[in-house]
């Protein structure tokens, strides 16, 4: 059985969703429990839920197994004088490396982006960035994952997304950090330039046709078999090879 390659967005696609965000960042201004819609977390007062991902990933740091480089157990031995006895010398501890830290997900919720902070709510873990104090916001160049860094907390964390929901979950992170950060007009002129950036090129002008050609055509008067045209109707004619000289009719 062929398995089908799946395509990305088409073109098209691909700028109705710019133009969709770049309407949600012109006019959008969130949502409260008022407007009854389903808000995941309680809001603090004057803040607005902007948008809720579901089934987003809680990420960190976490280091992985070390090893030893250079560790040796040296050579054995046998002490003269004794049958059995050996000893062993040579033998080196080396010195132990760590293991590298990666992202590495450790639990999975909802991950709610408000007017004031983000939040993570897990079956096992929760977690807050409050964006008075972020200090920097990460997206993965080769992975579907964002970092979020604020002072509060010495640990960098963030969230994970699917591949298909990863564009859509970018923006809103990146909205809600314009809005609390006051850069939203310059998040609004990025979409306009990208959505610029992707509209088809304008038609070409069209082509004026060239100039009709010289040439020996059947006479519109039916006064010889041709007539010859070089942009009107000359008083040129021939008939059976013979030339001859017979004025146009003037025009009607």
């Amino acid at each position: 059985m062929k398995h089908r390659q799946k395509r990305g967005p088409s073109p098209q696609d691909q700028a109705d969703e710019l133009a969709r965000f770049l309407e949600i960042a012109r006019d959008y201004d969130g949502l409260t429990a008022a407007d009854g819609q389903v808000i995941p977390i309680i809001l603090k007062t004057g803040e607005r839920m902007l948008a809720t991902i579901s089934g987003a990933t809680l990420v960190e740091p976490r280091r992985g197994p070390g090893h030893w480089d250079g560790r040796s157990q040296g050579v054995s031995v046998h002490v003269p004088g004794t049958r059995s006895m050996r000893y062993r010398i040579g033998a080196s501890h080396g010195t132990f490396v760590q293991g590298v830290e990666k992202p590495t997900g450790i639990d999975t919720g909802t991950f709610t982006l408000t007017t004031t902070r983000a939040v993570f709510a897990g079956s096992q873990q929760t977690r807050e960035w409050a964006w008075a104090k972020l200090i920097s916001v990460s997206h993965a160049s080769d992975a579907n994952w964002t970092m979020l860094s604020v002072s509060n907390r010495q640990k960098t964390s963030g969230i994970a997304y699917d591949a298909t929901h990863a564009t859509s979950c970018r923006f809103w992170i990146d909205y809600a950090v314009a809005r609390a950060t006051g850069s939203l007009d310059q998040l609004v002129a990025t979409l306009e330039g990208e959505l610029t950036a992707m509209a088809p090129p304008p038609p070409a002008p069209p082509v004026a046709p060239p100039p009709p050609t010289a040439q020996w055509a059947p006479d519109p008067f039916h006064r010889a078999e041709l007539r010859w045209w070089d942009g009107r109707w000359t008083e040129q004619v021939s008939t059976s090879g013979v030339a001859a000289i017979d004025p146009p009719d003037p025009p009607a």
